[in-house]
């Protein structure tokens, strides 16, 4: 099947620890995995692109491989794949420790082995800058004949040199519909910044959380942060609010409108944003309509939370997709 749609972003190997005292090793994730999962439901024209650590295994690739989502998008490195704890708290807090080798004599914490200082912090940084740019993809690494019928790409979170790239090298492909997941946090506070600017010309489709929201405009009301956003850029600006759903603004229709989420059997929350967001750019490829493709993206994310990692949603037919996407409640505005 030729590739129509491209979600791009990292692979990971999770290991996680639940409020309850449960836990999962090396569980499959990184959100490009999410992503494709939650576009996969919708297309049978879905791509990947990712890197593949030496460390990755190849059963994960193969499930990959053995669904609809073309893999030809990844990218082989002699290299670890990144890896990391995540220890959800009662509250639903999530914390993140890397557990690539690098990192982690680095870590800072007062209450590690050893005292932190600047110096080890300073170093933790570009250990984790470095970490991110080896696990993400270029576009310059990608089979050229995944160019020749790709209609929509969305970047999941990279760094920002990395997402730069990326919208450098589609600036003269203006036909391939861009969402752009969330910003990097260099930029947050300043919407001014000649980064954002530059990032926001090239997106069609901007899709932060309420966290990445508030912190790009603090104590933000929504039709401002809509506008403000839109106004440099995106026809489309979608904030995610988690289990309340999400907020829709088309600039071409000047409509606010709010997607509620489908009432799933939570599992793991982890990948629901970026199964949103997969879902979203398949069901905008598909309507053109910047609501309905938002209720695609519930639809994703819904099945996402169900289940430990990404590769379970693999398994949903596209009849239960459908059906789901049926039963969703009608947005609001």
């Amino acid at each position: 099947m030729p590739v129509k749609q491209l979600l791009v972003g990292s692979l990971a190997l999770n290991d996680t620890v639940y409020a309850d005292g449960r836990t999962r090793m090396a569980a499959p994730g990184g959100n490009a995995l999410y992503a494709a999962a939650g576009a996969n439901l919708w297309s049978s024209h879905t791509g990947i692109s990712a890197v593949v650590g030496f460390d990755w295994p190849a059963k994960y690739t193969a499930a990959l491989s053995q669904s609809r989502i073309d893999t030809d998008g990844l990218v082989y490195k002699n290299a670890e794949t990144m890896r990391a704890w995540t220890v959800y708290e009662q509250s639903g807090y999530r914390r993140y420790f890397s557990r690539n080798r690098e990192m982690i004599p680095l870590t800072p914490s007062p209450y590690s082995s050893a005292p932190v200082n600047p110096k080890d912090v300073t170093a933790y940084s570009e250990a984790a800058r470095q970490i991110h740019l080896r696990c993400s993809p270029l576009p310059q690494e990608l089979p050229n004949h995944l160019w020749q019928t790709l209609h929509s790409l969305h970047l999941c979170p990279m760094r920002l040199e990395t997402i730069l790239a990326w919208l450098d090298f589609l600036q003269d492909k203006p036909d391939i519909f861009v969402s752009v997941d969330i910003l990097p946090y260099p930029l947050n506070g300043n919407l001014d910044d000649p980064h954002l600017r530059h990032l926001l010309r090239r997106t069609n489709a901007f899709l932060p959380s309420e966290l990445e929201a508030e912190s790009l405009l603090p104590g933000y009301a929504p039709e401002t942060f809509f506008r403000e956003i839109a106004a440099r850029g995106p026809e489309i600006v979608i904030i995610k609010q988690g289990e309340r759903g999400a907020a829709v603004f088309d600039r071409t229709e000047n409509r606010f409108s709010q997607i509620a989420p489908y009432p799933a059997r939570v599992t793991d929350l982890t990948g629901a944003g970026d199964s949103f967001c997969g879902g979203f750019s398949i069901g905008y490829s598909l309507t053109q309509n910047a609501i309905r493709a938002a209720q695609y993206g519930a639809a994703s994310a819904s099945f996402i939370i169900e289940g430990f990692g990404g590769l379970h949603a693999l398994n949903i037919s596209p009849t239960q997709a459908e059906q789901r996407l049926a039963n969703l409640p009608q947005p609001k505005g």
